[in-house]
Parts: C-alpha cells; structure tokens; sequence
C-alpha cells in the first residue's frame, strides 16, 4: 500500500497511517534523545502531521518505556553519595512520568513533603552526542535550504540539548523562573547535576483537561496559558522553551502547573520591545516599520519584503479582530510555506530558534482546540508595556 500510494494509485487507510505511527513513535521511543525530541514537537502539531500521528506520537511527552527502577536507585545513589533511605521517607519505583532524557519518581521527605524526583537516563549524555554530531553531519550534506537558516538552528539546538542535561542550572532557573502559573519548588539537599528533587505538583495532564472540560473552561485555560506564554516572552523576558502539553499540568482547583525547566531562555528588553513593536507595526499593515523591526532584531533576508510576507503570514492569527476559531489554519499553514520557499539567504537570531519552538507548540494547541478567543485583545497589554 505504500508502494501504490507513492505512485499516486491510492492513499493510506487510517489503519496504515496508525501503525506507521506507532511504529515511528516506538522507534523514537528507543532511540531517545534529540530524535524523541523532534517526534514530541511534531506531537503538538496535528494540523501539520494529522490527528493519528499527533496522537500516537504524544506518548514521547511523557510516556517512553521506563528504566529499572533499580538502575535509577542506583544512580540516585551514585549522584548524591547517601541512600535512597537516608534521602527519602518514601520513594515509589513505579516513575510518575519516562521521557527520552530522565524519568521521574514520587517521594517524600522526611518531613511529609511531597517531592517528585527527576533523574536523568544513563547514557543520556552519550546519545545527545551522538544526535549532535549526527545533526550537523545532515545539516552540512543538506547545505542551504529556502525558508531555514540550518547553521543557527543546529547551533541553538545543540546548545538547548546540552543544556537539558545540566540539573543544577535548570534547579537555578526553576528557583528565579517569575510566573504566575503555579511552579515546583526545588529541594537543594537532594539535588545534583543529574537528579533534580523538587515539590511535587498534582495535577491532570493539560490535554487530558481540555478534551474532557466543556467550551467555556477550556477556553478559559487556553487564554490563561497563552497570557502567560505572552507574559514571559514580552513582559518578564524568561521563556519556559519547552512548553508542550506533557509540561503543564491543571490543578483540582483549576489553576495552570507548569513543569520542567530544563530548557529556558532569555530575552533582553531590546529583544522584547523588538517583537512587540513587530507585531504592532504587522497588524497596522505598516510593511517598512516590520521590515525595520525585523532587521533591528537580527532577520536578514535577500529580499527583505518577503520576509515581511512570511511573518505576517506567521503571526497573522494576532491581528486585532482574528478570532482563533475562525482562523483556517490548514490554509495559512500553507501559505507560510509557500511564503518560506520563496526566500533565500535567511539568517535568523539565535533566540528565534527556541522563541519559535514555543510559538509553534501553542499554535498548535490553538489549532486543535480552536477556542473563542481573540488572542490579540488577550495580549495587548503584554504588546504595549514590551513596546514602551
């Protein structure tokens, strides 16, 4: 069947597109790494890649065959020179969440506190370097390609993926992370560069609550996230880089948890003020001042007008008046494609790398859900005090 439909004799049933899926998603699962990575960013993005494969492949947010709880014992162990018993009051074997680079464990301190206890996967660090190198091997053979700049974004992913494996930065950015989502707290003496103890949030796994909430809760929570998301990238400048939905979390009480600070990044208040002021001068329809903006922040392109094209193509859901149920998010997915293979010599700030991993994750949400929101009136607040 793949073969006629590689011909153009037939297409794929459900059924085959299902099992290709899970086939690609166990693979994935497998192999860890920065390939697991791709595959959870692709999981967000069921507009692009389809409903079955968003849903078979969103198992690698949180859900990728665990390791034995004596190897993690062991390697607690190991990392913070005590034992498990002298550590914790209580630690459960059976992990509370396997992702491609730690999984992570109940436990709770000798006082009663509730902690989860985030260990990184041995051998984690050798197959990064192995993705790496492999990464930059495909991006030279690829060489230039319309609509990408591989150079940065090989180098800004290689940084972010080394960086995921350092606990006691991401202990450091958990501690200082402003939001006003709810945040674990994390617990120093039970820390190291390779476990990460921290407080331990309930809740239900973000998707899990919108697919079962009725319109208005969901949109509520969908508005919520995206003025938080908005707040962190225009307002405070510390960006959560890694927010898909295995990393939020919705308490009993309804409020936001977000999870898992391995991956973060900041942006300067030129940086801020510099998308704001983009986005304002997209949505006036003023193509020089987004064309000055856009250079101002580090874009370049050969023809700097269809890089105005393609990013108002990309942010054309934030124009005041476009209401997100009503977007076509098939058509203008198409039209930013178009748009990027029209346009040679692209450079791209190293920030955009990461900033536009968040922007495509919670476009995707928005895309799925298509709550009645209005993100521009949501985040026109953020876009005035960024702007100045």
């Amino acid at each position: 069947r793949l073969a006629a439909a590689a011909r153009g004799d037939a297409g794929l049933r459900d059924d085959d597109h299902r099992a290709l899926a899970r086939a690609a998603a166990h693979a994935a699962a497998e192999l860890r790494g920065g390939i697991a990575k791709l595959a959870q960013l692709a999981s967000c993005r069921p507009d692009l890649i389809g409903p079955i494969w968003a849903a078979e492949l969103a198992a690698l947010q949180d859900d990728v065959p665990a390791i034995d709880a004596a190897v993690i014992r062991a390697r607690i162990e190991a990392e913070l020179g005590q034992p498990i018993a002298a550590l914790f009051a209580a630690f459960t074997d059976t992990p509370l969440a396997a992702a491609s680079l730690a999984q992570v464990h109940a436990a709770e301190l000798a006082d009663g506190t509730a902690v989860a206890v985030k260990v990184q996967v041995p051998g984690a660090d050798h197959v990064i370097a192995a993705d790496l190198a492999a990464l930059r091997a495909i991006a030279q053979a690829v060489g230039a390609v319309p609509g990408l700049d591989l150079p940065t974004l090989v180098d800004e992913l290689s940084r972010a993926l080394a960086a995921e494996l350092d606990y006691v930065a991401e202990a450091a950015a958990l501690a200082a992370f402003p939001t006003t989502a709810i945040v674990p707290r994390p617990i120093a003496h039970a820390s190291g560069p390779r476990v990460l103890t921290m407080t331990r949030i309930d809740g239900e796994r973000l998707t899990a609550a919108l697919d079962r909430r009725p319109p208005a809760d969901r949109d509520r929570l969908l508005g919520a996230l995206v003025d938080e998301l908005a707040a962190q990238i225009l307002v405070r400048g510390h960006v959560h880089a890694d927010p898909h939905p295995g990393n939020w979390r919705v308490t009993a009480d309804g409020a936001l948890a977000l999870l898992d600070f391995g991956c973060t990044l900041t942006l300067t208040r030129a940086e801020r003020a510099g998308h704001a002021r983009l986005v304002l001068a997209i949505a006036a329809g003023d193509r020089a001042g987004a064309a000055a903006q856009l250079a101002a922040l580090g874009f370049v392109a050969r023809d700097p007008h269809r890089l105005v094209e393609l990013t108002s193509a990309l942010i054309g859901a934030l124009r005041p008046g476009a209401a997100v149920d009503a977007l076509d998010w098939e058509a203008a997915v198409a039209a930013q494609l178009a748009h990027a293979r029209q346009l040679d010599g692209l450079v791209i700030p190293r920030s955009f790398v990461l900033l536009g991993r968040v922007l495509a994750t919670i476009a995707g949400l928005l895309a799925r859900y298509r709550p009645q929101l209005q993100l521009h009136a949501l985040i026109v607040r953020h876009l005035a005090a960024a702007a100045g």
